[in-house]
């Protein structure tokens, strides 16, 4: 066996305290629950991901003795009666609900009312990042018992353990009435040898992009970057934590023992974080392939606009070991804007990025933001969307400003009393919960419905195609499933013009 696999099921003496010694747990019966939340807009296009921030929980439950079962809302498309029966026939003692966008929290909440109807004595937990910048409302809201804050891996395996929130860091919780913050959990020390998520619990689910089978992977956890409006280094206290490459590898030739996943999507904030580390990715998966030692997977990412500037090398090795499909986050086509949400690269570079990705047939999802400038007027942003069909970026998506908790772009926006909304159900990136200098939040949902209407998503359809062709083949495009996914999701989104 593997040694990676040895140490999934050991963990690091400075993480955890001796298993051995426990012998009664107060509850036997978790189920991680991923909420059945859609939205408007990229759910249109038939994307169900794997939770795996529940299944790197369930990893760190699996040598307790208890039993885990993740029910995954979403990719079976469950309602509320249907969620309740699942409650109703596995019989949970705690369940943890898994708030991964703050849109989610409404229906986070009604999971959590249908479990104390099933069982009022069941507990019941909300993580995520949601509730770790709003601990005190999360925990205030009805039928909730514990909120983990940060990573929730170590936090919820402890509260396991001890059958009690007392002491458990990272948790906050009432008790009699009174609101309790035990305090901050240290991120994971020894990242590199963070346990494997456990998919065997999600492996019946059919986890695509447009039919095409999928799994995801997370090489590192991080941004050693800080753009205004984003979370991620607040979340990870500003710090970048890699895998070792050995370890990806190993993870891989797991995934590998089922035929059907074709795709890996890595969910890191920015793989390219480190150049270097990522052309020694890549070198070891040509040559796992070669051998025949893994699936010959096809990979999809985000990266940094700077990384592809920097290392042209980087790319073409990336495009031989199989990425096809990069997600970069151009946020505006403004020099003073890149400038004010601290992005790190002027416009010139995203142009400079997207000729380098193309030479090498790789797709480019790129997307921008409508809000970023307070003080752009309408003639000015519908210029630039204008400009961007210029722009050969395979498929343009455009979202509103969303100052989500946490982020800094939230303080400033409140302190300017530029926040219309803290309805946290709106928060979708595609509802106006803003306002700025210039603009109304109806005249911002006008503009994001005028850039779907112009640039319809796919930019460039001929050099999409082409690339497409290039990179996966004929037979691949005239796939039937494929073709009517693709024929739905463009109804969908056209009802949605309509309906506009």
């Amino acid at each position: 066996m593997d040694e990676l696999i040895v140490r999934s099921v050991v963990l690091h003496k400075q993480d955890i305290t001796n298993v051995s010694k426990i012998r009664h747990y107060n509850w036997k019966r978790i189920l991680l629950i991923k909420p059945n939340y859609r939205s408007d807009g990229w759910d249109y296009y038939n994307l169900d991901f794997p939770p795996i921030n529940l299944t790197y929980i369930a990893s760190y439950l699996s040598d307790l003795g208890v039993q885990v079962e993740i029910l995954d809302a979403k990719v079976k498309d469950l309602n509320l009666k249907q969620i309740k029966k699942k409650i109703e026939k596995i019989k949970p003692d705690i369940v943890g609900i898994s708030v991964f966008v703050s849109a989610a929290l409404k229906a986070s909440v009604e999971i959590a009312k249908i479990v104390k109807t099933v069982d009022p004595f069941c507990s019941v937990v909300l993580g995520g990042r949601h509730a770790t910048f709003e601990p005190v409302e999360t925990i205030n809201l009805p039928n909730i018992d514990y909120v983990v804050r940060g990573e929730g891996e170590l936090t919820f395996r402890e509260l396991i353990m001890k059958g009690s929130p007392e002491g458990v860091k990272g948790i906050s919780y009432k008790s009699n009435d009174k609101v309790i913050h035990n305090p901050d959990r240290p991120l994971i020390k020894d990242f590199k040898r963070v346990r494997v998520p456990a998919r065997h619990l999600t492996k019946n689910n059919k986890y695509k992009l447009l039919t095409v089978r999928l799994e995801t992977v997370e090489t590192s956890r991080g941004c050693p970057y800080s753009c205004k409006f984003c979370t991620t280094h607040v979340f990870n206290n500003k710090l970048w934590r890699p895998r070792p490459v050995d370890a990806i590898i190993t993870e891989l030739k797991m995934i590998s023992h089922n035929r059907k996943i074709t795709d890996i999507f890595f969910v890191d904030d920015n793989l390219t974080a480190n150049i270097k580390r990522v052309e020694e990715l890549c070198d070891k998966i040509i040559e796992c392939k070669k051998k025949k030692e893994m699936n010959d997977f096809k990979f999809f990412a985000q990266i940094r606009v700077d990384s592809i500037v920097k290392s042209p090398r980087m790319v073409r090795k990336m495009t031989k070991a199989g990425f096809w499909i990069v997600f970069i986050g151009i946020e505006s086509v403004n020099e003073k804007s890149l400038k004010d949400m601290r992005k790190g690269f002027s416009f010139q570079k995203v142009l400079d990025a997207l000729k380098i990705l193309h030479q090498n047939d790789i797709i480019v999802i790129g997307n921008l933001i409508i809000g970023v400038d307070l003080n752009a007027t309408e003639e000015e942003i519908k210029q630039e969307i204008q400009f961007m069909k210029t722009i050969d970026v395979d498929i343009v998506s455009y979202v509103i400003l969303t100052p989500f908790p946490g982020s800094e772009t939230l303080k400033e926006l409140d302190a300017e009393g530029l926040v219309i909304s803290k309805d946290w159900s709106k928060y979708t990136v595609f509802d106006p919960v803003i306002k700025t200098h210039q603009l109304s939040p109806k005249k911002l949902h006008e503009l994001l419905y005028y850039s779907f209407r112009e640039l319809k998503y796919v930019n460039n359809p001929k050099g999409f195609a082409s690339r497409v062709i290039k990179r996966r083949g004929f037979l691949f495009v005239l796939n039937p499933k494929r073709l009517l996914s693709l024929i739905n999701s463009f109804l969908q989104v056209r009802k949605l013009f309509k309906e506009f």
